[in-house]
């Protein structure tokens, strides 16, 4: 399994030890065998702990819900996105009373705005809006702009984007090979969205400077 897998012999003790992989079928004292089924765990255990960064427990806990049949295809793909950090701590109300009184009134904004104005289907509970709200109150904190309403034009360019990746996802019918590929366009895309934005800004910056050097 470890060189069908690539993932070191010592790798695949530590996570059958942690709980992460399933014990193989025993054949003798001191062998196992293990099917393609263990290779598909294992291809996801690396895209949570490597690429996702993911501790152990928060790895389990993924797993936990993605064999749970209570939970739908929906909750199963989003526990993986809400564990992948950034996890934003929000300020306290006992050390800071109106930096939290600020912090929630601004988170409120933003998830009125999602849900009202684009009609997004998220729940207050998602990491994400405290990804925003962190980021919004650190520009106004510096003076610049960051108004709420400013965040539709993001939404409105970044919702087919997210659609075209979730019809990929929808495609793959196993639930770990889909949490697989949720964190992987979740984590490895994002660097692809950032890069993009850059070179706009470069097109957009030169095309109001045409007289500028190359």
């Amino acid at each position: 399994m470890s060189e069908r897998s690539g993932v070191s012999t010592a790798s695949i003790k530590y996570y059958l030890r942690e709980g992460l992989l399933p014990a193989g079928t025993p054949v003798s004292a001191r062998k196992a065998e293990y099917d393609d089924d263990h290779l598909r765990r294992l291809r996801l255990i690396r895209a949570m702990l490597s690429v996702g960064g993911m501790s152990v427990t928060q790895a389990r806990d993924v797993l936990a819900v993605a064999e749970d049949p209570a939970f739908g295809r929906h909750e199963r793909l989003g526990i993986a996105q809400y564990l992948l950090p950034p996890q934003v701590t929000p300020p306290e109300a006992e050390s800071d009373a109106a930096a939290h009184a600020r912090w929630t009134a601004l988170r409120t904004e933003v998830l009125a705005l999602l849900r009202d104005e684009l009609g997004w289907q998220i729940t207050e509970f998602a990491p994400a809006l405290d990804t925003l709200t962190r980021a919004l109150t650190t520009l106004r904190d510096l003076g610049y702009r960051a108004d709420v309403a400013f965040l539709q034009r993001y939404g409105e360019a970044l919702r087919p984007i997210a659609e075209a990746e979730y019809q990929v996802i929808e495609e793959i019918p196993q639930v770990e090979e889909a949490i697989e590929a949720t964190i992987a366009y979740t984590v490895l895309y994002e660097p692809v969205l950032l890069a993009l934005r850059r070179l706009a800004h470069e097109d957009v910056s030169a095309r109001l400077h045409p007289n500028a050097v190359n």
